[in-house]
């Protein structure tokens, strides 16, 4: 599962043991197994599929009044099942997920009405258009990423909260929406589930790298470290190891991880906790994207020590040395994965710090709560209590 399903799926989770929950959500045909799984959690799920042309969302991406990404989530369809789902449950408060769904605001009329930006995605766009792959992806992103900054600039003061997930992400929305109001919930990691296991022994020089590559900006982060960082590891420490663990990567660097000697590709899996109990050292790298690297916290409540550059922790409140080991070239991110891989001592004290970190700042329960306070303040300005109990309005 990919960190912004992740992002959605833990708050209704937890949240669900709290508050009454209608879900109205796109998916895509790969997704329809799973729906009734919401079942459990929601009062009612709802869900639309929308068929369009990629081309053609492409197109109004550039040129239409929703940019970029956005206009390929966007049909007038699911607006009105939005509407219809308010109605029929008398709905007191709507939360709309990323950017690529505020064009929705204008479906749920009066209604208390929340963004929660997992990232700040003019700033996404603007990163990768200094690192896009070839020319014509770069004119495209180049040519966009301005009306992405306009268009999250004016929606974000047309809601009652902006939620963000962390404080650079806070700022970066303040510099374009100074009227909006924004307050800042991190997202976390499900430690129920990602627990620790110090049964399972560890492969020795063992490095893992987990995630959702069918995302750009993914894909360019894991490019550069194939071909920049992993080599000079392994020069340093020729019995390194590296897993790269989650679907979408493209043929291309599947090929190019296959020339590199000890680099596995699993594609998809089921579960990546036994690949994490089992290696020594989880990294992470970025050089373009945005929101909170969920794949950290995970490592980390699994007490595994991080490796990473200092934009991949971005917003987790994190110190080099204590609960995660920084390094931003190649040459230090080299040596600091050999000093890891090759210091038991270091590698169980960073682990550690991590480990204490999630459970003190990132743990879905405790954030759970931090969301309920943020409903119960939109809706005391709007004079409505926060519980209460739903049901179908033509049963009234």
């Amino acid at each position: 599962m990919g960190g912004g399903r992740i992002g959605c799926f833990n708050p209704i989770r937890y949240l669900s043991r709290r508050i009454e929950i209608v879900l109205v959500s796109i998916i895509d045909p790969s997704s329809v197994q799973f729906v009734h799984e919401m079942d459990q959690y929601c009062l009612d799920v709802k869900v639309h599929q929308i068929r369009q042309s990629p081309y053609i969302a492409l197109g109004r991406g550039l040129m239409g009044e929703i940019p970029g990404t956005a206009a390929k989530y966007y049909d007038p369809a699911f607006g009105r099942l939005i509407q219809s789902a308010i109605r029929q449950w008398n709905i007191d408060l709507v939360e709309l997920q990323h950017l690529n769904t505020a064009a929705y605001r204008r479906w749920v009329s009066s209604v208390p009405t929340l963004l929660r930006e997992h990232n700040i995605e003019y700033k996404v766009w603007e990163r990768q258009a200094r690192h896009a792959n070839n020319i014509v992806e770069r004119a495209y992103v180049s040519m966009v990423a301005p009306r992405i900054r306009a268009y999250e600039a004016r929606v974000a003061s047309q809601f009652d909260r902006c939620i963000t997930v962390s404080e650079a992400d806070s700022n970066h929305l303040r510099d374009v929406a100074p009227t909006a109001k924004i307050e800042m919930i991190p997202s976390g990691v499900d430690t129920e589930y990602f627990v620790a296991d110090g049964g399972t022994p560890q492969e020795p020089c063992s490095m893992v790298l987990t995630g959702a590559f069918d995302w750009k900006p993914k894909q360019r982060n894991l490019k550069v470290f194939l071909t920049k960082f992993y080599p000079m590891i392994k020069a340093k420490l020729p019995n390194a190891t590296l897993k790269i663990v989650g679907k979408g990567v493209p043929d291309e660097l599947g090929a190019l991880a296959d020339r590199l000697q000890g680099v596995t590709i699993t594609g998809s899996v089921p579960d990546v906790r036994p690949y994490l109990r089992s290696a020594a050292l989880a990294l992470n790298y970025m050089e373009n994207g945005g929101g909170i690297a969920l794949k950290v916290l995970e490592a980390m409540a699994m007490r595994k020590a991080v490796l990473s550059n200092s934009l991949g922790c971005e917003g987790i409140r994190v110190r080099h040395g204590e609960n995660v080991f920084l390094a931003d070239t190649v040459e230090s991110f080299a040596d600091a994965a050999v000093l890891l891989l090759q210091n038991v001592g270091v590698r169980e004290k960073i682990a550690q710090g991590g480990y204490r970190l999630v459970q003190e700042c990132y743990a879905w329960e405790r954030l759970a709560s931090q969301f309920e306070e943020c409903y119960a303040s939109v809706l005391s300005e709007q004079r409505r209590p926060l519980y209460r109990n739903l049901y179908p309005s033509q049963h009234s």
